[in-house]
């Protein structure tokens, strides 16, 4: 069969009925906005305020239909600092060493505990109607579990075994939240959720994976779904893009001079930054970049590209880390754009010819060699490349 009819039937088979449990209004307005690409490395998410806990609790359980007989739900492991991936084309570098081929072009990147979870396609771009995944284990070894989602936001942790998504339900309100077993590819449980969603153009809300927690972008606010309870909860986090890592996120203030980092199944406020895209001064229009185990926020300098080659280069090497929650900051050297995040918080700078992995406080590099084509486009672990 086709590529194209295959698709159409895994997106079918995802949006089979499952009937879910009353819930409470969650959605007062709708932004209307298509999310697409940041124009530079740190400026972006759309979203209006941040304020504290979450709110109303809507209640689900877990049916039969839901959770699989006599499947027992994956506690989380600890990440290592070789869980890290550098892919140029079809090629994944693995920290461990390893090197793997996928049968297409990489256009993502996710940390899972069972490996790194590689999102592939005709073309890198994300918004691409075409993306498969498969899996890549620490020793090079590829699987392939089948599963075509088109254009869709889904999330990962790296403690966990778990990709998750949402997928249509009965009607334009209703959602499954799926977390599907990357090991197997068999789903591990679903979570049906109410919620309008009209303010981006993704085929479906799109998801974080954090821990126990599944965050949710509908209309207005973010849902806080606890996957291993099935409870469903709306939090007073306006919605937007969730990149929630290490249970924090990062959100717009509702001044809109500043940007917060919070932790997102509370609401508290962790860092209060200055963010202003009408300011002269580049210092005040730098988004934070989270780590993948949350411990840390990355502030770069300006980035500078060149149209007829696709080069970037910060304008000033020097970037700030914030270690969170206390906030104490520091300063490294970003040489290039290529820069990313291990699992454990560990600051990835690729030069060329080897991956860097240096501690974010003291900025102290540990080089792995690596044989790269200066001309082609990298994805380096630690990165969304959503869009």
């Amino acid at each position: 069969m086709t590529e194209r009819l295959a698709a159409l039937l895994h997106e079918e088979a995802e949006s089979l009925a499952v009937p879910p449990l009353p819930a409470d209004d969650v959605v007062r307005r709708g932004r209307g906005l298509r999310t697409r690409r940041r124009v530079r490395l740190g400026a972006a998410a759309v979203a209006v305020a941040a304020v504290a806990a979450t709110a109303t609790l809507a209640g689900t359980q877990l049916g039969d239909r839901d959770r699989p007989a006599g499947r027992d739900l994956a506690a989380a492991v600890p990440a290592t600092d070789t869980d890290w991936a550098v892919a140029q084309g079809s090629t994944v570098h693995l920290g461990t060493g390893a090197t793997a081929q996928v049968p297409g072009q990489v256009k993502a990147m996710y940390y899972t505990s069972a490996g790194m979870l590689v999102r592939i396609g005709r073309s890198a771009a994300t918004d691409a109607p075409d993306s498969a995944y498969w899996l890549v284990a620490p020793d090079g070894t590829t699987s392939d579990f089948d599963l075509h989602l088109g254009d869709r936001k889904p999330g990962t942790d790296p403690t966990l075994p778990y990709l998750a998504y949402a997928a249509p339900g009965d009607d334009a309100r209703h959602w499954k939240v799926v977390l599907r077993d990357v090991r197997t590819g068999e789903v591990a449980t679903t979570v049906p959720v109410e919620g309008t969603f009209t303010w981006g153009g993704w085929n479906a809300p799109p998801v974080a994976l954090s821990g126990d927690h599944v965050y949710v972008g509908v209309d207005g606010t973010l849902l806080d779904v606890r996957w291993r309870t099935g409870e469903v909860r709306t939090t007073t986090i306006p919605t937007h893009m969730p990149e929630t890592a290490g249970g924090r996120d990062v959100v717009m203030g509702e001044d809109g001079k500043t940007v917060t980092i919070i932790d997102a199944a509370t609401g508290e406020v962790l860092q209060s930054l200055p963010y202003d895209p009408t300011d002269d001064d580049p210092a005040a229009t730098v988004w934070p970049r989270l780590s993948p185990d949350g411990s840390h926020a990355l502030l770069t300098p300006t980035l500078m590209c060149q149209a007829d080659t696709g080069s970037c280069r910060f304008e000033d090497p020097r970037a700030t880390v914030i270690d969170l929650p206390g906030g104490r900051r520091s300063v490294v050297r970003l040489g290039n754009a290529d820069y990313g995040w291990t699992a454990t918080g560990r600051l990835l700078q690729v030069d060329g010819t080897s991956v860097q992995s240096c501690d974010p406080d003291t900025g102290t590099c540990e080089p792995t060699p690596v044989t790269l084509d200066p001309g082609a486009n990298l994805k380096v672990s630690g990165n969304a490349y959503e869009s």
